[in-house]
């Protein structure tokens, strides 16, 4: 699911997903929802929820380093 991959980006960057929510102007039920779809496509999880803030696992880091990498290319080409 390519939309889910902004989502993560940004709940990772901020740590939390009432930040992410509010910036990428959607709503945390929203974020969680994409963030668990990208969960269930990868098979297992990329945050250890807290409360009101999320943490990356080795996971969740090592993911993140692609999906930053990747949304920098795509910006940059565009």
């Amino acid at each position: 699911p390519l939309h889910s991959r902004p989502a993560f980006e940004a709940a990772a960057r901020l740590g939390s997903v009432l930040a992410a929510a509010e910036a990428m102007h959607l709503t945390p039920s929203a974020i969680s929802h994409r963030i668990r779809l990208l969960e269930q496509h990868l098979g297992q999880p990329l945050f250890e929820r807290r409360h009101r803030a999320v943490v990356l696992p080795p996971a969740g880091r090592r993911f993140l380093a692609v999906v930053r990498d990747r949304l920098l290319r795509l910006d940059e080409a565009s």
